[in-house]
């Protein structure tokens, strides 16, 4: 099969500039969208580091999938050193550092167990080489995206043709995907959390997943 690959142009997601979205489509050989991720693009420097970042983000009051991450796993713009030395990350401590994170990533039902998502994602790191990690809040897709609250027309056309309440992944679906696709998952101490966690957490870089 011939697959085309589109990322659309990053946009900002909300007020700050280093903290952009974007879409990225795979096209079969007639033009027709059959796979899809949603990703954002966050930014960090030593001026404006983690905690800072999630600080500001926290206060234009937007959920933000960062709250976590920001406030477990990264220290200055890097990430621990516990996972860098995981994932064999060279920190820097003085340029700044992007890190992605998977928001979705989806195939059309019948275009599954062909291999299409590994190459979704590694068109994703190889395009954005020089970010320094991947995170994904993994769940089933029916439990956070309704096709019918898309802005974009082809997305909600997208969206329901995955038919998300009878062919959505489950959550053993999803984590033998990512720990077989470079991905190692973050386990989340409870003591720290209010109450327990709905998704899996996991941390890849773009090396990990390209080997």
């Amino acid at each position: 099969m011939k697959l085309s690959i589109e990322f659309k142009q990053p946009v900002i997601k909300t007020v700050f500039e280093w903290q952009l979205s974007q879409e990225i489509n795979v096209k079969n050989e007639s033009g027709e969208v059959i796979a899809k991720a949603e990703i954002e693009l966050l930014t960090l420097n030593k001026h404006r580091d983690a905690l800072a970042s999630y600080a500001q983000i926290d206060s234009d009051d937007e959920n933000t999938d960062w709250e976590i991450p920001l406030n477990l796993y990264f220290k200055g713009q890097n990430l621990s050193a516990e996972l860098c030395a995981l994932l064999s990350i060279k920190p820097n401590i003085k340029k700044a550092q992007t890190h992605i994170m998977l928001e979705a990533i989806s195939v059309l039902p019948e275009y599954r167990k062909q291999g299409i998502a590994t190459y979704l994602l590694k068109q994703i790191v190889e395009e954005h080489n020089k970010a320094q990690s991947i995170t994904v809040l993994s769940m089933p897709m029916d439990k956070f995206v309704d096709p019918q609250d898309c802005e974009e027309e082809h997305s909600k056309a997208y969206y329901q043709l995955l038919n998300l309440t009878e062919k959505s992944l489950r959550q053993t679906e999803l984590h033998n995907f990512f720990t077989h696709t470079g991905f190692i998952e973050y386990k989340v101490d409870e003591a720290l959390l209010a109450e327990p966690l709905t998704f899996d957490f996991f941390v890849a870089s773009t090396q990990s997943i390209l080997k």
